[in-house]
């Protein structure tokens, strides 16, 4: 909750016009009696010893100190338990004492439990209550319709400021429920402890203090060990999500997607070193994908760049613990950061930045769950690099670096897709092939033909269009696909390459001479061309098309020509 120029006025006039004259009638006009100091000073120290120890249920922090301000109305009225909650505060103030606008927050909350307890006293009263009563009846009345009211009115008013902020928010939600939860569970304890120091005094806050207070923290600790569990839970099956994904595009998106939803976070950064200079790889800023581009220096002389090198995890809780070495892309307005390694086989190669506007957003299990996550990225990445070499290699060929047959293959399926679907749309096909080429191995071994083949390869590959596919198909022989090119654009495409084979001198390394020494050879090349949808609609047919335009039109009409497929 921000609060403006007029808020904070607001708050001030409240307080002061309302909220102290409530005090007053609480503590001077409503029903009270003589008050034990001794008894009151060990109710004081139990409700800031129980508000000192919340714990977390979804977004909700509960405090159970009701158990004891309730038990003080019962005894000895309204205004020592307004008292004894205005005290209570105290520790939910050290809680947030980074937070600014702090003392506007101290007085809204100052006012609202005046207000609640003025209302849940009266309440109480109007059924019948009377302090220090010995009737169980009228105990239990009095103190279930005390903290009923107060339940209620704390929620309305909650409610109320939040609709005169702008903020929608549902009337009860499920935080909501909780806040009645545990607010109800502190009944039976409260008359419990009334009843038990009015019966044998003092004793009873040992009796019942000492065991809420250690169930109240064994409780939190379970909590925290079941957030951390459920985290735990959801980091192992986004863990296996990532390895199923193959494409290293895919797993980062999907480790900055769930990262931002699994934690509370306002930014988060993935942080590259390559070859010793910094690079932000990827950035989601209040759940945009953004592009930022910073100086290498900017992070090698910050905190970042310390932590990757001894490959160390930390968490900030405010701006004033990093703010001084921080890199030029991290915003001013941010508080909390998060920042993990990305290491592989105990080596970092790069660093994952979390950041949150909020002071203390992130717990330590979270930086641990967040570790967890990077090594499962790094290794979904890994995994991700060998998957594609190997599906490189096996689409490749070894000898002129160009895809293989098998690649081919696939492509023409998908070219077929892509004729199926739009009949208007173009695909040309070139099936080059080198002629005379078995009396290159002959005359001067395989080694020279394997040079001439990687050669043409290459040089071949200067005119395949940016959306083209040029692939060895076998032996000699290489075939490119020409998408949205006529026949035409592709025979004219086919003789610059062919003139330029023709004028290109190879230079070989002979292995049947005597002397085995280089030599400069010349070659030509046959090429065939066919075009969907002119000859034919299908993929495969138009590259047999092309395979016969080459023979039939080139090669028996005496080679280095390039031929048109002709129905």
């Amino acid at each position: 909750m921000d609060f403006s120029k007029r808020t904070k006025q607001t708050i001030v006039l409240l307080y002061i016009f309302t909220g102290l004259p409530l005090m007053a009638v609480l503590f001077f006009l409503f029903p009270s009696q003589p008050i034990d100091l001794s008894i009151v000073a060990l109710m004081l120290i139990l409700a800031v010893a129980t508000t000192a120890i919340p714990f977390h249920i979804g977004n909700t922090t509960i405090f159970l100190s009701q158990w004891v301000t309730v038990a003080a109305f019962l005894e000895y009225g309204a205004g020592i338990e307004m008292l004894l909650v205005q005290i209570s505060i105290l520790p939910m103030v050290f809680r947030v004492r980074f937070l600014s606008d702090l003392k506007y927050r101290i007085l809204y909350s100052s006012w609202m439990f005046v207000l609640v307890s003025l209302l849940s006293a009266a309440a109480a009263h109007a059924v019948g209550y009377t302090l220090g009563s010995e009737d169980i009846t009228m105990i239990i009345l009095g103190a279930s319709v005390f903290i009923v009211v107060s339940l209620v009115s704390n929620h309305i008013i909650l409610y109320a400021r939040d609709a005169i902020l702008g903020i929608n928010e549902r009337f009860f939600s499920r935080d909501a429920a909780w806040d009645y939860t545990g607010g109800l569970i502190t009944l039976p304890f409260a008359i419990s402890l009334y009843i038990l120091q009015n019966e044998i005094g003092w004793i009873a806050f040992c009796l019942l203090g000492i065991p809420f207070l250690l169930i109240t923290y064994v409780m939190r600790m379970y909590n925290t060990a079941e957030r951390a569990n459920i985290a735990l839970a959801k980091a192992s099956a986004f863990g296996h999500e990532m390895a199923d994904r193959l494409s290293s595009n895919q797993i980062i998106n999907m480790f900055m997607r769930r990262v931002s939803e699994l934690f509370p976070l306002d930014a988060i950064y993935i942080i590259d070193n390559i070859k010793g200079k910094y690079v932000v790889l990827r950035a989601i800023e209040d759940k945009e994908e953004v592009t930022i581009k910073v100086d290498s220096d900017s992070i090698q002389e910050s905190f970042i760049h310390s932590y990757f090198v001894r490959s160390e995890k930390q968490c900030f809780g405010k701006a004033s613990e990093w703010m001084n070495e921080a890199p030029d892309f991290l915003g001013k307005d941010m508080n909390s950061l998060l920042i993990v390694p990305i290491s592989r086989n105990k080596k970092t190669e790069g660093m994952v930045v979390l950041s949150a506007r909020k002071k203390y957003a992130f717990e330590k299990f979270q930086m641990d769950i967040v570790h967890l996550l990077s090594t499962y990225f790094a290794v979904s990445l890994e995994k991700a690099r060998y998957v594609h070499a190997a599906v490189e290699k096996s689409e490749t060929c070894a000898l002129t670096g160009l895809y293989n047959y098998r690649y081919l293959d696939k492509k023409l399926e998908m070219e077929q897709q892509r004729l199926d679907s739009n009949p208007h749309l173009m695909l040309s096909l070139l099936m080059l092939d080198i002629d005379h080429f078995k009396k290159i191995n002959d005359r001067y071994g395989h080694h020279a033909g394997n040079i001439v083949l990687k050669d043409f390869a290459q040089l071949v590959k200067k005119h395949v269009p940016e959306d083209g596919t040029l692939a060895r198909y076998g032996g000699e022989e290489f075939v490119m696909l020409l998408p949205q090119l006529s026949k035409q654009e592709a025979a004219e495409l086919g003789e610059k390459i062919r003139e330029e084979v023709q004028l290109t001198p190879f230079l070989i390394d002979s292995d049947l001479t005597k002397n085995r020494q280089d030599e400069i050879i010349y070659i030509t090349v046959s090429i065939g061309v066919s075009t969907a949808p002119e000859d034919t609609d299908e993929t495969i047919t138009m590259l047999r098309n092309a395979d016969r335009a080459l023979y039939i039109g080139a090669k028996q009409a005496g080679r280095n020509k390039v031929a048109e497929y002709m129905k």
